[in-house]
């Protein structure tokens, strides 16, 4: 249990420290990498008010109902083979997928979007994320 607690922490952790990829264009030349990073953050900051709102709050519980309906799912055919637990797990796991895709993105997904369009908007280029 406490290996589990220690892998979701990490995994929260680097989820949290994400941050978008410049490609050093003639914007990111021109305003230099100090403000650059100012207009990362100013657009993370507005990334996470989105969620926040009622449109950013409905894609996250697409992703939450269909985990939950995965985990229903996963509990009758584990129940069929004899694993339930199992079942549920990776029923959970593919209804949060499915679930995420049906409301259009998860959270995170929505978060870098809106991050991307937002530096987009302004002239520079995100190339990816670390």
């Amino acid at each position: 249990m406490k290996k589990i607690c220690s892998c979701l922490l990490l995994l929260i952790l680097a989820a949290c420290a994400s941050k978008p990829q410049l490609y050093p264009n003639e914007k990111l030349k021109a305003v230099g990498k100090k403000a650059a990073k100012d207009d990362v953050e100013r657009c993370m900051a507005d990334a996470e008010e989105y969620l926040e709102s009622g449109e950013g709050k409905k894609i996250a519980k697409g992703a939450g109902g269909g985990a939950a309906i995965g985990v229903a799912f996963g509990a009758i055919t584990g129940a069929f083979s004899g694993n339930m637990g199992s079942g549920m797990v990776r029923g959970g796991a593919v209804g949060a997928g499915v679930g995420a895709t049906g409301a259009a993105l998860s959270p995170d997904q929505v978060k870098r979007n809106y991050v991307n369009h937002c530096l987009a908007d302004q002239g520079y280029q995100v190339i990816g994320w670390d």
